[in-house]
């Protein structure tokens, strides 16, 4: 029997993967649990549920577990980047980011490099597929399967208007303000109008206050006490938006994700600017919350956002038009089956349908052998917890002719192959990568999802090795760790600011790390020296062809390593010292101002070199233009920007 595990990390979480839960639980075939990590909400990770928040999740009749490992699943369901705090429960399934990117989801940076260590990706329609597959960053497979949080608003159960106002004691004859903003302060409409939303509210006119599942507490407070002081304004607790988008009849917000959702419903909706949105770290015009703006009515202002309300009480088909458009150009099936095509899906993965595999091929060869034949099935047991059944391995045995392979059995996984080194350019013809490690290495954190990923990001790389032989890390991001006070933060925060900024860009070096450890690329110079290396000719296959370095992150332990030593090249420790020292490793002293305008021109600066290897010259101009202004003295970047406005003209 299948063991399913829904992980909710986020309170927002539950509205998107509560849906699924329903539909799975109509099949006797599955065990299903709920894990809930925190007690509490940790207002520091955004993370975790309020007391009634958890109250209703612990309602459900299923085994409740508080650390994923403990319910030893088949499949978990997550809602969010939190792949790394449920690696080894089974295969993962992201149901969702919402509708709208802010900067992070659908969109062609390197922030979605991450949905790569999942085993599926499910996105609400045709066009955020087709914004992730444009990216070239995401290799997983990609489905536009709906979006089951509005499953209840399009089936055909889905309750009626008027019905749902006479649940929440609301006269249905009333129009219906929903003030529904987001959380964060350069974003949200609620720093600008504060508690002054209260004069949306009339006696004619019900207003429905609901806040995102991250707002601050002073917040929450804050608009409680307004519904508390008026019949007419209702302070909506419910995690689950979903209901209150059907009753209302028009909605105020700023870039929430959820004035897309109302506006699927084909309702008037009034956006409201925030002044200060291009302070957001992530902020890029091009983004749908941005770029569909047009979709309502913008208000930058309280008086404005009251005449935009009268307005689209008045004329509530005035933008129809627009909304029409938008609705169509996102390809979402507003049909109420999207939690059914998301079981499908499962079904699917669990079966090792080819629909759900990965196309390339990565074949590990593991060396050091007959010595290290004792190691052998440990080292193959941790390939498989890191690369899924999507890699092959098998070991060379230089002792051996050819004809004389065998199979070692190991427990848990299946038998490895040790051939002779003669039968090796058959078998490996075909693979897409080839990883070569030492049997009895130890493997780190997703290893081979990071090395190989990096091949599959910079197509003109042929080879990938971490930065030290054994894969333990050289560098850490020291800047992160000072500004927590000298305390490690947790992952998931160290992973939402490091991101792949941290990943090392191709570098031309005249030399590398241990040969025998890294990956290369299938038919190209470098797999053709790897051959020649098994065979006992003396040559590093990472040398040949354009090599990039891996920055490897050890999470789990309060360490900083400032200099690296790989054998005794100090031509290559010296280059590796300059690459730690690029991207924030070694911080010298200076003031806490000081440092975040430098690091965040850091940041802009490694973005916009990055635009400039992918040939988009707007984008690294823009990046490379606020590198400048959060620092003038920006080593770097007042060239790059230079050069770039000089040569826009002929190179766009």
């Amino acid at each position: 029997m299948p063991r399913v595990l829904f992980y909710f990390f986020k309170n927002v979480h539950a509205p998107v993967m509560l849906p699924v839960y329903e539909e799975l639980r109509r099949d006797p075939r599955l065990e299903i649990g709920f894990c809930l990590p925190f007690e509490g909400y940790d207002r520091t990770l955004r993370a975790g549920y309020h007391e009634d928040e958890e109250a209703l999740l612990h309602s459900y009749p299923v085994q409740d577990v508080s650390r994923p490992e403990d319910f030893r699943s088949d499949v978990v369901f997550i809602a969010d980047a939190v792949t790394h705090m449920v690696q080894g429960c089974g295969k993962i399934i992201n149901v969702g980011h919402g509708l709208l990117s802010k900067g992070q989801y659908f969109t062609d940076t390197d922030f979605i490099h991450r949905e790569n260590l999942e085993d599926l990706l499910i996105v609400p329609g045709q066009f955020h597929k087709q914004a992730i597959d444009h990216s070239g960053l995401v290799f997983i497979p990609v489905e536009a399967a709906g979006y089951p949080k509005l499953d209840r608003l399009f089936g055909p159960e889905a309750p009626s208007r008027d019905e749902l106002c006479r649940r929440a004691g609301l006269d249905p004859s009333r129009k219906i303000i929903l003030y529904a903003p987001t959380f964060n302060m350069a974003l949200s409409a609620i720093p600008i109008l504060w508690t002054r939303i209260r004069e949306l509210a009339s006696p004619d006119r019900y207003l429905l206050i609901k806040l995102h599942g991250s707002a601050l507490p002073e917040f929450i407070e804050g608009h409680q006490e307004l519904a508390a002081q008026s019949d007419n304004i209702r302070f909506v607790a419910d995690p689950d938006i979903t209901l209150y988008l059907q009753m209302a009849d028009v909605m105020v917000s700023d870039v929430s994700s959820a004035s897309l959702e109302f506006a699927l419903l084909d309702k008037p909706v009034v956006l409201f600017n925030n002044p200060n949105k291009r302070e957001y770290r992530n902020y890029d015009p091009r983004d749908i919350e941005y770029a569909w703006r047009d979709i309502g009515i913008q208000a930058s202002s309280l008086e404005e956002t009251r005449r935009a309300v009268d307005r689209s009480l008045e004329h509530p088909e005035e933008l129809a038009p627009r909304r029409h458009h938008y609705i169509e150009k996102l390809g979402i099936r507003l049909d109420g089956r999207a939690s059914k095509r998301v079981a499908g899906l499962m079904w699917e993965l669990l079966e090792n349908h080819p629909k759900t595999h990965r196309n390339e091929t990565v074949t590990v060869v593991l060396t050091n052998l007959p010595v290290g034949r004792e190691g052998l099935p440990e080292t193959v047991k941790m390939i498989r917890s890191s690369g899924g059944e999507w890699t092959n391995i098998l070991a060379v045995d230089a002792g051996l002719s050819p004809g004389e392979g065998e199979e070692v059995s190991v427990e848990g996984s299946e038998p490895c192959l040790v051939v002779s080194p003669a039968e090796l350019p058959d078998i490996l013809k075909d693979a897409a990568f080839i990883a070569v490690l030492p049997v009895g290495t130890e493997g780190w954190e997703r290893w081979l999802f990071r090395l190989v990923n990096h091949l599959r990001r910079e197509r003109s790389v042929e080879a990938v090795a971490p930065l030290t032989p054994d894969g333990s890390p050289v560098q850490h991001p020291r800047r992160y760790f000072d500004i927590y006070g000298g305390q490690l933060p947790p992952p998931l925060e160290l992973d939402r600011k490091s991101k792949a900024a941290l990943v090392a860009r191709s570098l031309p070096l005249n030399e590398a790390p241990r040969r025998e450890l890294g990956v290369v690329r299938g038919g190209s110079p470098a797999a053709e020296a790897l051959m020649a290396m098994l065979n006992g000719e003396k040559v590093n296959p990472l040398l040949k062809g354009r090599l990039a370095l891996d920055v490897v992150l050890q999470v789990k332990k309060m360490e900083i390593v400032q200099n690296a030593a790989v054998g005794d090249n100090s031509r290559l420790e010296q280059r590796i010292r300059e690459l730690s020292t690029r991207i924030g490793s070694i911080v010298p002293e200076e003031a806490d101002g000081q440092r975040a305008r430098r690091l965040e021109a850091e940041s802009q600066l490694g973005r916009a070199r990055y635009y400039i290897g992918r040939q988009k010259w707007d984008r690294a101009l823009e990046h490379a233009t606020a590198a400048l202004k959060s620092d003038p003295n920006c080593r770097g970047a007042q060239s790059i920007a230079q050069k770039l406005q000089r040569s826009a003209a002929g190179v766009t």
